[in-house]
């Protein structure tokens, strides 16, 4: 993969040390006509360093017979699924704007746009912000760059790079791309002393005091100089504001209206924030705060978006987000973007609108597999749920704890289903207590498998064989099967699971029979028992059946432990393996997928693949984010040492040693050995 940086100093038409990814972005254009095969582009730079120039002036250079599509992402405090796949889809139409409009799933949605730019016209697709991205379009994303070169497209992403902390998911993202031609990174610094100085000769600014203050930020530079002045503050506040003082009081009320949306505001919209037309919108954009993309407003920078909006007094902010709310929300023919308007309702402070909007948009991130984003959407529900029925608040907290389960979070999922058992133990309800009791040490079970959570299942099981047999007292049996599995007692678990798929059938209850198959399937292959294997296998096409992906993963990852880890049927299971990779991923499931993930490394390693296994284990380490679930940061540590032992490679002990710390009190015999 290889890397641009900056080069020359002025380039025509305004920019500044740009010409080197100039060239390089009308390059890998040539390539991708001149051989019909696209080409992925990763424009990254900190904040301010002028991406969205760069591309915008490589844009307004093409030709009318190069397609370009744009979208950016939002920075809404919880992204909407698919938002920005959302502006291409429309202007495409046909099945692409069909499936974003329904909100299929990712791989769905890829499919589509794949097919969207294989005409025979070039195209250049431009996706902005990409650390903003929610999880369902991260996917689309990815899938699109891998499958690349099926189509004539140049694909630009930018990204802030400073904001890719070790538990952004786009980091992880960047880390599975192809190492190859196809895959070029674009690097943006500041502006050197030399640019700095010319653009300040104009201004009879003091050069090095302004590019000591900037660290030839571009951003700083042109809003400092704009202001007239040679401060530029952490933050850059003042000098945006400095800038925006300028306006006349109806042009500077439409600033501050257009701050408090987060992505391009329609005018519309704008108007209905001011009170009246926008009559001055000339004079924002003449200048330069705001640039105007069709019939669309937004702020040239995000970083003055940030600056206004937080010059705003509270009561000022409130009314701007009530007034979006309610007009988003009576707009006719408008289809509702729940995330967007759970936005507006949290900053608006509306208790009612946000327990009706969050719970809902969290539902639609959950269903195309952006897990997280319907995490932080139940957050914001339980941040306004402090007066509403127990009843109701124990609903969001199980709700929140499953999706933190699959994210895991698991400490703060345990933390939510102790408030949620409270409440239904308060209200007397057994088979919901017995419910959240069982999630409560399902989520517990993967952390650890002591003596204690035998415990937490009798109690479950207690609970629940106070009401007549069903299906939660099945999913107990079932639990109670996977904890002697989990600790290497097989008949122990073939009991308990058979006696949990004869509850399950009972009952009529496909959650419970599928968790059961799952774990009798297990004890059965490690008893060397026939019939093992096609259980699992039944468990996990019940569960796709059924729409049940928490339990396919789980299916999954059995399945690959069983003959994988244990049996070392590694060819056996190398489909399943595979196949199991792409379904979790594309469902959000975060924990399952990472622990398969470390199966791969091992896998890859038993086949003699060490490249591969040294660029698996790599990312495992680098690339991951924290994790209460030890064994895929385990088996990176431990794979990476072999190879590098194998290959005669120094540290190979640091890495064993880290191992061993991390492995720590864990009572898992499989691990410690």
């Amino acid at each position: 993969m290889a890397t641009v940086t900056n080069t020359g100093t002025v380039d025509a038409g305004g920019l500044y040390e740009r010409s080197g990814q100039l060239g390089a972005l009308d390059g890998s254009l040539k390539e991708v006509k001149r051989h019909a095969r696209g080409r992925v582009l990763l424009v990254q730079g900190e904040a301010g360093v002028g991406k969205t120039a760069l591309l915008q002036r490589f844009c307004g250079d093409l030709g009318p017979r190069i397609r370009v599509l744009w979208a950016a992402c939002d920075p809404l405090f919880t992204p909407r699924p698919l938002g920005p796949l959302l502006d291409i889809a429309r202007a495409t139409g046909g099945e692409l704007d069909e499936r974003v409009e329904r909100g299929d799933k990712p791989h769905d949605v890829a499919d589509a746009l794949i097919r969207e730019l294989e005409g025979s016209l070039p195209t250049v697709l431009v996706l902005e912000d990409l650390h903003w991205a929610d999880a369902a379009t991260l996917d689309v994303a990815r899938l699109v760059a891998r499958r690349v070169d099926e189509a004539t497209v140049l694909f630009v992403a930018s990204f802030r790079d400073e904001e890719l902390g070790p538990t952004h998911p786009l980091r992880i993202i960047l880390g599975e791309l192809p190492r190859d031609e196809t895959v070029e990174r674009l690097d943006l610094s500041g502006l050197s002393a030399e640019a700095v100085a010319a653009l300040a000769a104009a201004k009879g600014v003091d050069p090095v005091e302004l590019y000591h203050r900037t660290s030839g930020n571009p951003f700083f530079v042109t809003e400092a100089l704009a202001a007239g002045t040679e401060e530029v503050p952490h933050t850059v506040r003042d000098a945006v504001l400095a800038r925006a003082s300028r306006l006349s009081p109806p042009a500077r009320a439409l600033l501050d209206a257009a701050a408090t949306v987060p992505e391009r505001a329609e005018l519309w919209l704008l108007e209905a924030l001011v009170g009246g037309t926008v009559g001055d919108i000339g004079e924002c954009l003449s200048s330069g705060m705001l640039v105007a993309d069709g019939d669309r407003i937004g702020f040239r920078h995000e970083l003055a978006l940030l600056a206004i909006e937080a010059a705003l007094t509270p009561d000022r902010r409130r009314d701007l987000h009530r007034s979006a709310l309610e007009t988003l929300t009576e707009r006719e023919g408008l289809a509702p973007d729940l995330a967007r308007l759970a936005h507006h309702a949290e900053a608006a402070g509306d208790t009612k609108a946000v327990l009706r909007l969050a719970p809902a948009a969290a539902e639609h991130a959950r269903s195309v597999g952006a897990r997280r984003e319907a995490l932080h959407q139940y957050e914001r529900a339980l941040r306004f749920a402090a007066a509403v029925a127990p009843e109701e608040r124990a609903e969001l907290l199980e709700r929140y704890a499953d999706e933190a389960y699959v994210v895991d979070m698991r400490e703060e999922a345990i933390g939510a289903l102790d408030e949620a058992v409270a409440i239904r133990k308060a209200a007397g309800d057994v088979i919901s207590q017995g419910e959240d009791l069982i999630l409560r040490t399902r989520t517990i079970a993967c952390i650890e498998h002591g003596d204690s959570i035998v415990g937490l299942i009798e109690e479950a099981i207690e609970v629940l064989e106070q009401a007549p047999p069903g299906g939660a007292l099945a999913r107990a049996y079932g639990l109670r099967a996977g904890d002697a599995a989990a600790r290497d007692r097989p008949d122990d678990a073939l009991a308990w699971g058979t006696k949990a798929i004869n509850v399950a059938e009972s009952a009529g209850d496909v959650q419970a029979l599928v968790y059961s198959l799952n774990t009798v399937g297990c004890a059965e292959l490690i008893l060397g028992a026939a019939g093992g294997a096609e259980k699992l296998e039944r468990s996990i096409a019940l569960a796709k059946e059924h729409d049940l992906p928490v339990e396919a993963g789980r299916g999954y990852l059995n399945l690959v432990a069983v003959l994988g880890e244990t049996r070392r049927e590694w060819a056996t299971v190398q489909a399943d393996l595979d196949a199991g990779i792409v379904y979790c991923r594309e469902r959000g499931l975060e924990a399952w997928l990472d622990c398969l993930v470390g199966s791969r490394v091992e896998a890859e390693l038993h086949a003699g693949r060490w490249v591969d296994a040294t660029e698996t284990a790599t990312s495992l380490l680098a690339g991951r984010r924290p994790t209460l679930v030890l064994e895929p940061k385990f088996a990176g540590l431990v794979v990476l040492a072999l190879v590098r032992a194998r290959r005669g490679d120094p540290d190979v002990w640091p890495l064993l040693d880290e191992a061993s710390e991390l492995i720590g009190e864990a009572s898992e015999l499989q691990l410690v050995g």
